[in-house]
């Protein structure tokens, strides 16, 4: 009995215990989560329709090698200028493709048409994306990290995805970080928990095991933007091979003017590379050149 008694009145010490942490803790109702990520993507669609423009220096990883990049927002699209490959200084043919493209952007309209009209299109899959989250996914609270609240996400079976960028993103578990302060997400990251076929797998398809992982920072009150950025998918389309890799990380914002167009960013960007690179006796002659041409 005495064991029985000293067994129940354990029991009964970590019910109160259980009770205690559950009340100071509590965790989100699926429906209180949903709503917590539908405020968390509705807020960044609020951001978004204010063209908030930033200038960043990029560091990109592909293929084993390191570019860094300076890169600045325009109403037309972003503009980016090689600073340095693998933590040196880019080699001639480097710098004379880097001139050509940024010559080409300054001076022909179509080749500055094509990067607005990329950017709508690739602008308007995000915004779709961000308004078809909260019902794209289940969410279930994993209770708070600091100021963050964890929720774990998988697939709505009943949600039926319009696009294939929604069928990829509807194939994905993961988890996601939403910062309670500003009711903004801080981390999204997932995985590909099965293969994803477009057309029934006759227009191709992404490899089951594929990842995704943004990682957000504040830069002011209800300013977020994007610090990293990895994915890792693999698959086929049609007659060739997908192989979606990237890995960039964004640091040193500066606010840009919200007008600033192409040209505006092209002359500002070339005049900061210049005081990255102090060109060797032999190239300051070509490196005059280019800077006449600009």
């Amino acid at each position: 009995m005495t064991m029985l008694h000293n067994l129940r009145s354990y029991c009964r010490l970590l019910a109160l215990v259980a009770s205690w942490v559950l009340s100071v803790f509590p965790l989100l109702s699926a429906q209180h989560s949903k709503e917590l990520m539908a405020d968390a993507c509705s807020n960044e669609l609020h951001q978004r329709e204010q063209n908030v423009l930033w200038a960043s220096q990029v560091e990109r990883r592909t293929a084993g090698h390191v570019y860094r990049e300076e890169e600045i927002d325009t109403v037309e699209g972003p503009v980016h200028r090689l600073l340095s490959v693998d933590g040196r200084e880019p080699s001639p043919s480097d710098r004379t493709q880097d001139d050509d493209r940024l010559r080409d952007l300054r001076e022909n309209p179509s080749a500055r048409l094509t990067l607005k009209k990329n950017r709508e299109a690739e602008e308007k899959k995000i915004d779709d994306l961000l308004r078809a989250i909260p019902d794209v996914f289940l969410f279930k609270d994993q209770g708070k990290q600091g100021n963050l609240e964890r929720l774990a996400f998988s697939p709505n079976p009943a949600y039926k995805p319009a696009t294939y960028q929604e069928a990829a993103l509807h194939a994905l578990s993961g988890v996601v970080l939403i910062d309670l302060t500003e009711k903004r997400v801080a981390q999204f990251s997932g995985t590909l928990t099965q293969q994803v076929n477009f057309a029934h797998g006759l227009l191709g398809h992404l490899d089951k095991g594929g990842m995704i992982e943004v990682n957000r920072v504040r830069l002011s009150p209800g300013l977020w933007e994007t610090s990293s950025f990895r994915t890792d998918l693999d698959g086929r389309a049609l007659f060739k091979s997908i192989n979606k890799q990237v890995d960039e990380t964004r640091s040193d914002f500066e606010p840009v003017l919200p007008d600033t167009n192409i040209q505006r960013a092209v002359e500002q960007i070339v005049h900061k590379s210049a005081f990255f690179f102090q060109p060797a006796q032999g190239n300051i002659e070509r490196s005059h050149e280019s800077e006449k041409a600009f």
